[in-house]
Parts: structure tokens; sequence; C-alpha cells
């Protein structure tokens, strides 16, 4: 399947259905331009006060810029160890030379980019179990690059600039605590250093906890809405439980 536009979705056969047995599938992707053309406009004021004259010169630069390939999975299920999804960088299909991935298992991978202006995925599944496939969206971006990596969930992010050479740091919010790295790196081969971390509770206790607090808020402000119980008497028992923490 060839597939151009600045964006599109990207599903395994009969997704989200088990996909075949002995499936071989290709999926081409490829930039609508092969760079895109930005202009820039200067203007030089010459003033002439002796003379009281002035001259205004402008001219105009072009300047082209190369896009790639951002890759996103939102779902990803394969029989773990015999049914693949082989990502690659333009060249000949099944270029062994030219494979960025090849991903199995169900772990959703993290952000892929390319590049060059064109993408390639070769699905290959077995005679036997399948699974429920893989979901992806892709996007046009310019080169220099990684993309978003995007931020864990109970975590937060110090950084937004994802060219070359930048650095995005992890922290996590109280109760949870960093799996993986704290900063990543975008690296000259349009990919971050590590993967995006986790933000993991850091007990089975903690996170009832947590729980039970924001459901206590709901409820509280559900009240303080409709009948008019005092938050200051009601919130100071949730309040309370924050000590716990």
């Amino acid at each position: 399947i060839n597939l151009r536009g600045p964006r599109g979705v990207i599903t395994s056969p009969n997704y989200p259905v088990q996909y075949e047995n002995n499936a071989h599938c290709v999926w081409v992707i490829t930039a609508m331009d092969s760079g895109k053309v930005s202009s820039l406009l200067f203007i030089f004021y010459y003033p002439f006060i002796s003379q009281g004259k002035s001259i205004t010169v402008t001219a105009s630069q072009e300047t082209i810029t190369a896009l790639v390939i951002k890759l996103a999975f939102e779902e990803f299920d394969l029989e773990r160890g015999y049914d693949t999804l082989t990502v690659g960088d333009g060249g000949k299909i099944g270029d062994t030379r030219r494979v960025l991935y090849v991903l199995t298992g169900s772990s959703v991978p993290d952000l892929i980019v390319s590049l060059s202006s064109q993408m390639w995925l070769h699905l290959q599944s077995d005679d036997t179990i399948g699974s429920q496939g893989f979901k992806a969206v892709y996007e046009e971006i310019d080169r220099g690059g990684c993309g978003d990596p995007g931020v864990p969930a109970f975590g937060r992010r110090n950084g937004d600039r994802f060219l070359h050479g930048d650095v995005l740091t992890f922290s996590c919010q109280s109760a949870f605590e960093l799996v993986g790295e704290r900063s990543i790196t975008c690296q000259h081969n349009n990919q971050w250093s590590g993967n995006k971390p986790s933000c993991v509770c850091k007990s089975a206790q903690h996170l009832f906890l947590f729980l039970f607090i924001l459901y206590s808020f709901s409820v509280l402000f559900f009240l303080f809405l409709h009948y008019g119980v005092s938050l200051t008497f009601s919130l100071a028992f949730p309040l309370s439980l924050l000590l716990f923490f």
C-alpha cells in the first residue's frame, strides 16, 4: 500500500480483529513533497537626511526544508517472537541496511522518525497463533528533529523543543516513581537516545489512597454545587490524607 499526505492512520489487516496467518503486508509512506519552500522577506531602509530623501529596498529568499516521516503507535500486539513488523527508512523494501526497528510482542513502541522522506513497514506473521495487530499514526515533520515523544501519565516534562541536540527531562507526581531514563537527547539519526519513561505507583497502598482522595474531592465538589456544603469543613478530611504521601 502506498501512502502519501501530511498525516494518516495505518492499521494491520482486520484491526481490531485478529490479523490472518501467513500475512505479508507492506506499507510505503512518502512525504507529499520532498521539501517545502518557505520565503523570507528582507527590508532595507537607507535614509538620506541631508537630501530629505530615503530609499527602501526589499529582497526575498526562498529556503527548502526537507520533510521526514514520524510514526507513533497507539496500539500494538503481535505474537511475540513469531510475528514481526519491520520498519525501514527509504531504499529498497526489505533491505536490512535500511531497517530501523524490528518490532514484536505487546509493548507499544516509542516514537519512530525516518531519516529520509520515505518510510516502509513490513508485517509478517507465521502459520499459527495471531493477535490483535497494531494501529499507528504517521505525520510529516521537518528534518532535523526527533518529534514529540509525549509526556508520561502522572508525569511532567521539562523541555518543549525536539531538534537535534535538545534534551528533555522527566519527573513524576507525588506517590509515583520514574521508571526509565530521566533525560533523553535528540540524536542526529532522528531518534531519541532513550525511550519515554513511565511513572508507576510506589505501592498499591499509595495507589488506593490516591484514587480515594480523587474520589473524595469529586464527591465533595458535587455536594458543594448542589447542596451548598461548606468546603472548608468538607475538605479537611481528604486534605489530611495527603500527609500520608
